[in-house]
């Protein structure tokens, strides 16, 4: 039975006079002392609805077993939260019991959690598109399940996409007979080779522009020397040359390392100040004059030497 059915159903002529109500009611009713035992039979006699619930949602990932112990845990808030002048009581459980079941599958089942919007409406176009199948007798196409649920085409693509993200599988899963792991891609020996092209497409835009033309000629146009020299007007032998001093350059280039840091010598050590107050004790030598800047001597009388 289908959440939509059991709503109508409560809306017939059974009104609140239905059996869940009543034996709801009988719980309210109950004294104090006799209410745990009357609460644990009525929640025993619900569990078939629970069950019916939670069955509407298996093939999510889930096991089953786990999505009936959460609409139990739903149909338990809806015995400890209904009051009998809402209604009918089975009008209240089963949004209750469902929203629980969505609010698990929420924040619980999901591999790759999108956004909120995406996982409610996935799960409302995973239902429709049940529904769907049986009607139609084929899996219903984007459009159909947009028209059903009443979204744009584009959301409902989201939606569908988001769902894909639900459940992971095991890489040591296997759609066949060979192991997932093994159809990962490994290490591609053209990565390196993909580096060392980028790097001599740089440096080829350092060389002058006839060198990188006669090098594209060469190895890209796949021309002889001959060919290259002709269209140049100069001679074989310059254009063997013109290329042996290119690779050279290049292959100096690209295989250069950086050079190492100089090593950094420390600065000479100055002496400090004496402090105020102190005399050296290194004594200072003077150098001698020489003779020849000698003033001549005089006598103590004031004449010059004879």
């Amino acid at each position: 039975m289908t959440v939509e059915a059991e709503r109508c159903g409560t809306d017939g002529a059974a009104g609140t006079d239905d059996p869940s109500t009543a034996r709801v009611r009988r719980l309210a009713d109950a004294p104090d002392h006799e209410r745990a035992a009357v609460r644990g039979e009525v929640i025993e006699s619900l569990l078939p609805l629970a069950d019916r619930l939670a069955r509407r949602y298996r093939g999510l990932g889930v096991p089953l077993e786990d999505l009936r112990q959460v609409a139990a845990t739903g149909l338990i808030k809806s015995v400890d939260g209904y009051r009998p002048h809402v209604g009918a009581f089975i009008a209240y459980a089963v949004p209750t019991i469902t929203g629980e079941l969505r609010r698990y599958l929420r924040d619980r089942a999901w591999a790759v959690r999108p956004p909120r919007r995406l996982q409610e409406l996935a799960l409302r176009i995973h239902h429709a598109a049940e529904a769907l199948c049986v009607r139609l007798g084929r899996s219903p196409s984007v459009p159909e399940l947009a028209d059903s649920v009443g979204e744009p085409v584009e959301q409902v693509g989201h939606a569908v996409a988001a769902f894909r993200a639900y459940m992971a599988v095991s890489l040591d899963g296997a759609p066949g007979d060979t192991p997932l792991s093994d159809l990962l891609p490994g290490s591609d020996s053209g990565i390196d080779a993909v580096v060392d092209r980028l790097a001599l497409a740089e440096a080829l835009t350092t060389l002058p522009r006839r060198e990188q033309a006669i090098i594209r000629m060469r190895f890209l146009d796949e021309l002889t020397q001959q060919e290259i020299a002709e269209r140049f007007g100069i001679s074989q032998a310059h254009v063997s040359g013109i290329l042996s001093r290119t690779l050279r350059a290049l292959r100096a280039e690209l295989s250069a390392e950086e050079p190492e840091p100089a090593p950094t010598v420390p600065a000479p050590r100055t002496p400090a100040r004496m402090a105020c107050g102190t005399r050296s004790t290194r004594r200072t030598v003077r150098a001698p004059r020489p003779a020849y800047g000698r003033p001549p001597c005089r006598r103590r009388d004031g004449g010059l030497p004879g």
